[in-house]
């Protein structure tokens, strides 16, 4: 039992030195970010831009390996996927797409589960879904 201890801890202090693409908070460089009513905004920062934007807030534990690998994949990927520090940059065709997918995306899987284990402020109430819907609806009909 004791070396089995040991091997797990030299194991946790191990992992720690491997190396991780950190998507670092990066200055808006690739376009203007999206501009959107206070109370658009203001839900888009509470539940989304710590993913899909260049302003993440990395808590402590985001640092320390193994949770570290899970939560910069998620951010590299949701930054990925879509990028609201870039908005501006993208195509109307491209912003259009993205309204598009806001009222399923916020319906059936976002913000992730996983995040909401921790980040319970996040959870988007019906009322935030609704205000988000409306606002990628009337959006995108202002892009036709």
């Amino acid at each position: 039992m004791k070396k089995l201890l040991i091997a797990i801890i030299i194991l946790f202090v191990g992992i720690q030195f491997i190396p991780y693409d950190v998507p670092a908070n990066i200055p808006d460089k690739q376009g203007e970010p999206l501009q959107a009513p206070k109370e658009v905004e203001a839900i888009l920062k509470r539940s989304c831009y710590d993913c899909h934007s260049n302003h993440t807030n990395f808590p402590w534990y985001s640092s320390v390996a193994p949770v570290s690998f899970f939560t910069k994949m998620h951010v590299k990927e949701g930054r990925k996927h879509l990028n609201f520090s870039k908005w501006n940059s993208y195509s109307d065709e491209k912003k259009a797409k993205y309204l598009e997918k806001i009222p399923k995306a916020i319906k059936s899987k976002m913000p992730l589960p996983s995040y909401l284990l921790i980040h319970k402020d996040a959870k988007l109430s019906e009322a935030d879904k609704k205000t988000l819907s409306d606002w990628a609806s009337e959006a995108a009909f202002d892009l036709e």
